[in-house]
């Protein structure tokens, strides 16, 4: 499988998409473009797919000056990307050995369903949030926030805390973004625009009695997580440092649960059993009630085999669910707006099956500066 170099990243196609005899004939008149202005040149190309625009940084020097200037960052950063991408690592089942050695991570654009092999970003780091077009990782050692698609990256300062359990990520309108991390009995957050961590403080009873957490998401200045013992959600502001627990009524027969965000409203995501057929199932946790509304769901086909897991990442109305079975992990997305179930899967991803995968959505931006 042929990898195409561009923009940091190796673009990775399951299928060969050859062009045609007659593409690869056309040719660009200069007299029809060279007399056409470069602002609008700039507006045009910066409503078009990000992917896209990467690709047309290799076009030539002068494409590529135009599309790293700043006049046309401005231009882009007031177009929002309808899609949200998803960044995947895959690493060992060794707690240890995740931390330190990760060595399959992959870009996933859902609009073309093509993954972008990013293993030349070299940080031995695991996703593990993120907000806007930042992402948060960590390794055994320090935490960082990167933009995978500039590879813009930032070591933060060393904090109070050595030994942490959870890390995770927001931001507000502005661009500035605030990390909270927690160890088993404090907490402190970092606030990128004081450059230090603060708010250090110890965590609450409630929170201290179960730290087992499926993957968290971040609304506005709140980030929430699924308690993987109870039945309940706990929130944290990282702006105040109030934390709180919210008590949620779970389907019968419902499992793997995980929460994802859709345009600020939380969705529980999980398998449902029900009589001889599972499903995957998307509910709506009502913001005054707490109450579950179910969504939509997605018969799991008897071919995937017997399921181990699901984890499920979300962001501006797509959600990608992967499910890992004993043969394949198995990759699912659904938009919330037209109701439509995708189905895809991980490159090679019967290769990958012993190994966990760690992951977060995040909003492509050239602009996003960590």
């Amino acid at each position: 499988m042929a990898a195409e170099n561009f923009g940091g990243f190796s673009l990775m196609e399951c299928i060969s998409t050859k062009r045609s005899r007659r593409d690869r004939n056309i040719i660009m008149k200069p007299q029809i473009w060279e007399n056409f202005p470069e602002d609008l040149f700039k507006v045009v190309l910066a409503r078009l797919p990000i992917a896209t625009v990467i690709r047309f940084r290799i076009v030539c020097h002068q494409w590529n000056n135009l599309i790293t200037s700043q006049s046309f960052s401005q231009y882009h950063a007031q177009v929002s990307q309808a899609n949200p991408w998803f960044y995947l690592a895959l690493g060992d089942a060794s707690y240890k050995v995740t931390l330190q050695k990760i060595n399959y991570k992959f870009v996933y654009d859902p609009f073309t369903k093509r993954w972008y092999n990013s293993s030349t970003f070299k940080i031995p780091a695991l996703p593990v949030s993120s907000a806007g077009g930042l992402v948060c990782s960590f390794d055994h050692r320090n935490m960082y926030v990167c933009n995978p698609l500039t590879k813009s990256v930032k070591k933060l300062p060393t904090g109070s805390i050595m030994r942490q359990r959870h890390s995770l990520m927001t931001m507000n309108k502005s661009g500035d973004y605030r990390v909270l991390r927690f160890s088993h009995s404090e907490y402190e957050i970092y606030d990128s625009v004081t450059k230090i961590w603060g708010h250090l403080g110890s965590i609450p009873e409630f929170v201290q009695s179960n730290l087992y957490f499926s993957n968290p998401v971040s609304i506005d200045d709140t980030i929430y997580f699924k308690d993987i013992g109870l039945e309940r959600i706990v929130s944290c502001n990282t702006s105040t440092g109030v934390w709180a627990q919210h008590f949620i009524q779970v389907p019968l027969q419902s499992f793997f649960l995980r929460l994802a965000e859709s345009d600020g409203r939380i969705m529980l995501v999980g398998m449902l059993r029900k009589n001889d057929a599972r499903y995957v199932c998307i509910w709506e946790v009502q913001k005054v009630t707490l109450l579950l509304k179910e969504v939509d769901r997605f018969r799991f086909s008897k071919s995937y085999g017997i399921l181990r897991g699901l984890t499920c990442w979300g962001n501006n109305g797509l959600l990608l669910c992967c499910l890992r079975s004993y043969t394949m992990y198995h990759i699912v997305t659904y938009n919330i707006a037209t109701r439509k179930w995708v189905k895809d899967h991980v490159p090679n991803g019967s290769k990958l099956v012993e190994k966990n995968i760690f992951g977060t959505a995040f909003q492509p931006c050239l602009t996003a500066m960590p």
